[in-house]
């Protein structure tokens, strides 16, 4: 069978590619606080986990009580297979010790049958919060509007690179390459004027 190539044009000869552009959302501590406000519980604890590990959003729902061993909280990472380790002390003990005492089930955070909290159902509980601040807080509505719960592992990432450095930023979020990194850390640091 002999295979005949078209002298015709290609059908696709023209059409651009889709370009996307990269996230640019950092919540500002004052539109953190007001989710954090409004927040239930459940919510104060992921947002808080979140925060404090720079995970994404897949790896803390999937948070389970094997997990935890030795003072350690293990995550494996969903996405890259990359393994974190954090040293379970202050907030993060009294979070996850509170959270173990009140369940008998494996999962650290779960739905209202007990069983693993899904991801859609940690954007969809998200949604509603970001509904309520807006209603609360309508002079913020630019900025409220634009925060989505994954935002929390940039803003975890921007804050850890300001306080101890991008090196510092690039092992907690578990990547390779400083570069992805990068992508994640939303404000430079402050820079002081010259004095005159």
């Amino acid at each position: 069978m002999s295979r005949v190539y078209t002298s015709l044009p290609s059908p696709v000869s023209g059409v651009t590619k889709f370009k996307m552009t990269a996230r640019d959302v950092y919540a500002e501590d004052h539109i953190y606080e007001i989710f954090y406000d409004l927040a239930n519980q459940d919510i104060k604890d992921l947002m808080d986990i979140s925060y404090m590990t720079g995970q994404r959003p897949v790896d803390v729902v999937g948070i389970t009580k094997h997990q935890i061993h030795d003072g350690i909280l293990h995550i494996h990472q969903q996405k890259t297979g990359k393994k974190q380790r954090f040293q379970i002390v202050g907030q993060l003990k009294e979070i996850i010790d509170r959270r173990l005492e009140n369940t008998e089930k494996p999962f650290l955070f779960q739905n209202k049958h007990g069983n693993k909290l899904e991801r859609q159902v940690l954007s969809y509980r998200f949604k509603e919060l970001r509904e309520l601040a807006l209603s609360k807080y309508p002079e913020l509505e630019r900025e409220i509007k634009k925060v989505q719960f994954r935002d929390l592992r940039a803003k975890s990432a921007t804050d850890l690179y300001l306080l101890k450095g991008a090196e510092t930023a690039q092992t907690q979020l578990g990547h390779t390459d400083a570069k992805m990194t990068k992508r994640y850390i939303r404000r430079d640091k402050i820079i002081m004027p010259l004095k005159r």
